[in-house]
């Protein structure tokens, strides 16, 4: 995490005409406001970064949602006293703009609306409002530095192992090298590997068969490949509990980190070990879903759900069970789409659920919050 301080940033004066054409009145101005204040600060960012992304066309680098939400925290944190609002966007504005340069052209007229809505609400002197844009911008520069060498970018040049009882394939240029990116908390990679998977997956295979004679379908596979579950579920506990700007950032910059980190640990796993697939390890067995183009053992979704549920869980522990039992669900819903045995599922709940709690220790000790 990175900090500035108030003195050492350059404020930018306001530049003339910069919001001409854009003095908008009565339902078009409320419309405008309440397009960016309704929710906490980082709530409408995240959105924009999804829509990029969506509108991007090939690689997305991996590490660009956790850099936009520990650039917002941190830039939340450097910026008592002045414009919070407006050091969020003009961090997220410049991360955002990183990863998607094509996109700079809106990205720049979504900034500008912003910062018209910020000056109509008179809540900040304009200094105020200048001096949060040149935090956030501080921020934003100091993490785009960083990212430049984290690895998300690498692309393989390995072999696949020529082994009949391992997965076989040709791996995305960027998939085997997630094991590579810089963790955010963990020592390593493969601080919490697991150890091998079976060596003879018989029993696991003869499971997912049985299930396949009686169902054809499953509800909950489908559910989870296709819906963003956990962030959903994110913001509605930041609403549900009503938690200021700050800490709504705080909460969105750890969740983000433990997936970043266990999507580290869980491809440290898959390429250590090379785990086969179900399809492959029983050439007449079709499952429900189209199987992901890389090594199963441990399971990725389910590492992630193990660690997103431990941060969950630590936020709001009254909906523990909510978390622990969802987090079981995404497991289940793999095993029964018939992409991974049941071992590979229960062993990335297990790094997970350690890879969630690592990360929790790491930030209250950084941070000094609990």
């Amino acid at each position: 995490m990175f900090s500035v301080s108030q003195e050492d940033v350059e404020v930018e004066p306001m530049a003339i005409g910069v919001l001409d054409g854009l003095q908008l009145k009565g339902d078009s101005l409320d419309q405008e406001i309440r397009f960016w204040t309704a929710a906490y600060p980082s709530y409408r960012w995240h959105q924009i970064m999804m829509e990029a992304s969506q509108k991007h066309k090939g690689h997305k680098n991996g590490g660009r949602m956790a850099i936009l939400h520990l650039a917002i925290y941190d830039a939340l944190a450097s910026c008592e006293g002045n414009d919070q609002r407006s050091a969020v966007a003009a961090a997220s504005h410049q991360i955002i703009s990183y990863y998607f340069p094509e996109q700079q052209g809106w990205l720049d007229s979504l900034l500008v609306r912003h910062q018209m809505v910020q000056f109509t609400l008179n809540e900040y002197e304009p200094i105020e409002i200048q001096r949060g844009k040149a935090i956030g911008k501080a921020i934003a520069t100091k993490y785009k530095n960083y990212a430049k060498t984290n690895n998300t970018d690498k692309i393989w040049d390995g072999k696949v192992p020529n082994d009949p009882s391992l997965w076989s394939g040709t791996p995305y240029p960027y998939g085997p090298t997630k094991k590579d990116w810089e963790p955010l908390t963990l020592t390593s990679a493969k601080q919490f590997r697991p150890g091998p998977p079976p060596k003879d997956w018989s029993e696991d295979m003869q499971e997912l068969r049985e299930f396949y004679k009686a169902n054809n379908s499953s509800d909950i596979a489908w559910k989870w490949k296709s819906e963003p579950i956990w962030d959903q579920l994110l913001e509605r506990k930041i609403l549900e509990y009503a938690l200021d700007a700050g800490e709504a950032a705080y909460v969105s910059a750890v969740f983000h980190a433990a997936r970043y980190d266990a999507t580290i640990a869980a491809w440290d796993g898959k390429y250590q070990y090379w785990g086969i697939r179900p399809f492959q390890y029983d050439t007449s067995f079709q499952p429900i879903l189209e199987t992901p183009n890389f090594p199963g053992y441990p399971a990725g979704h389910t590492t992630v759900a193990g660690a997103l549920a431990k941060v969950l869980s630590h936020f709001f522990p009254h909906d523990a069970k909510q978390f622990e039992a969802l987090a079981k669900e995404c497991s289940e819903s793999r095993f029964q789409g018939g992409v991974h045995f049941r071992t590979d599922n229960e062993v990335g709940l297990k790094v997970g659920n350690q890879v969630g709690q690592h990360v929790i220790q790491v930030f209250e000790e950084q941070t000094g919050k609990h």
